[in-house]
Order: structure tokens, then C-alpha cells, then sequence
């Protein structure tokens, strides 16, 4: 599978759930509820595993929400998954606590369909929820800032990963070809500079590897907003702005 490369020029990577699940739920924009063992996440899908063994993948355009039940006690190398939304709700209440997440509007405010922006927003949530910082909200107008760069990097810049100038929000910037990547994909994707991150203050040196992450969880952002557009090539690049801004050499990210 191959991608773009990468850059760790930050302003202010693919992850699975591993081990034992219960009453995870799935449901799906036709009404369908699905209840069954989530996967994990990539290239535009979800993975369920049923009673009986069966390993299902859902195309991401079809899911309306997913409620993965916690894990008490996670696997070495695993984080865990906080409750999401009650099995008679469509999308969690705005301002809630515990990894879950405010509601995408239907109108995202870029190319990103709710759906997905609701999967991505709920994502960076309940990694924050997992550090302690509280949840971000979906910003409409970050995304039509982000949507716009995203436009220009596809049109522009060949899909090259180059950062916004002089920008007053942060920034994460996501690329890939070879799959149909979402912004869930690139969510992962920054949240894997986990591994390389060891808590403290930011510097130079910590910066470069692990800034995608650090901006997910900084806990004095408190809006998000992503937009993706489509390279000639056929791939991807998404961008993400955070506000406020976060990174600052010398602070702790939470």
C-alpha cells in the first residue's frame, strides 16, 4: 500500500483495536444495528467480528455511529475504548463527557460526509478522554479553512504535504494513495506518533516525531475541523486545523 510521505512540520499516523469486546454496536444509515466485536478502522472501513466467528467489513459512507463497550482491563500496547453513545441515540449530546463527542452538523462544512467527520471527531475525543483533556467540538468554519487547503494542496502542490503559512490554528496534514483513505484513516495515522511519544514538556526534540499527536490531545484546543480533497493521481490529501492552537515548545500537551 503505498503513500505519501509524511512531514513533521507542525504549526501550532494506522491504528486496530486489539483484544476482547462486549456489546459493541454498529448502525447503519438504512436503521440497521449490528452487535457484534469492532476491529479496527482502515482505508475507509470498519471490521466487525460476529458471534459466530464471521469477519465482516462496513463501508464507512454506509455507517450512521459505532458504540464500542470499554474494556476493562486493555492488552499491553492497547488503549483503551471509552462508551460511546447509548444504543438509542444516533450521535451522543453536545457537551458530553468520557470520550464522547459533540454532533457533526450535517453540514460538515467541507468535502467530508458527517458520517465520517462524526467517526474522526469521535475518534480524537476518546483519545483525549484517554489523557485526561476534554473533547473537542466540530467547527464548521475550520473545516471550510481546512477544506480550502486541502483544495489547494490536491490542485496546487501536486498533493506534496506543505503547511499552511503564517496559519493561526494548528495543523495536521494527512496524504496517501493506493486506498481510499477518510479522516478516520489520517486520525489514526497521527494518533500512532503515540508510540514515539514520552510524556513531558515540548521541545525541539520531541516536536518533530510526535507533533500530529500532541495537537490531537492538546488540552486547551477545544475545535476541530477537517476537510480532504482528491489528488489527479487518485490519492488523498487531508487537512485538519485545530483552534486553539496547540504545541507550544516549553508546555505540557495535557
Amino acid at each position: 500500500m503505498q503513500r505519501f510521505a509524511k512531514f513533521a512540520i507542525i504549526l501550532a499516523a494506522t491504528f486496530l483495536v486489539h483484544g476482547s469486546a462486549f456489546a459493541d454496536r454498529l448502525y447503519l444509515l438504512n436503521g440497521t444495528q449490528i452487535v457484534s466485536t469492532y476491529l479496527g478502522g482502515s482505508a475507509g472501513y470498519v471490521q466487525f467480528r460476529s458471534g459466530n466467528g464471521t469477519v465482516q467489513n462496513y463501508n464507512l459512507s454506509s455507517v450512521q455511529w459505532i458504540n464500542i463497550s470499554a474494556r476493562a482491563t486493555p492488552p499491553a500496547g492497547s488503549s483503551s475504548t471509552s462508551p460511546s453513545a447509548s444504543p438509542n441515540a444516533s450521535a451522543p449530546a453536545s457537551g458530553s463527557v468520557q470520550g464522547q463527542s459533540a454532533t457533526v452538523p450535517s453540514n460538515t462544512g467541507s468535502n467530508v460526509p458527517q458520517a465520517q467527520a462524526q467517526l474522526a471527531l469521535n475518534f480524537h475525543n476518546a483519545k483525549r478522554h484517554d489523557v485526561g483533556a476534554p473533547p473537542l467540538q466540530w467547527s464548521a468554519t475550520l473545516a471550510t479553512v481546512a477544506q480550502n487547503w486541502a483544495n489547494h494542496l490536491a490542485r496546487d502542490s501536486g498533493c506534496n504535504l506543505i503547511h499552511t503559512v503564517n496559519n493561526q490554528y494548528g495543523e495536521n496534514l494527512f496524504g496517501g494513495s493506493g486506498a481510499p483513505y477518510t479522516v478516520l484513516d489520517a486520525s489514526q495515522d497521527w494518533y500512532s506518533e503515540i508510540s514515539k511519544y514520552t510524556y513531558g514538556v515540548l521541545t525541539p526534540a520531541n516536536w518533530a516525531p510526535t507533533g500530529h499527536y500532541t495537537q490531537m490531545v492538546w488540552s486547551r484546543t477545544t475545535q476541530v475541523g477537517i476537510g480532504q480533497a482528491t489528488c489527479s493521481g487518485g490519492g488523498t490529501v487531508i487537512a485538519a486545523e485545530y483552534s486553539p492552537p496547540g504545541n507550544y515548545m516549553g508546555q505540557k500537551p495535557y
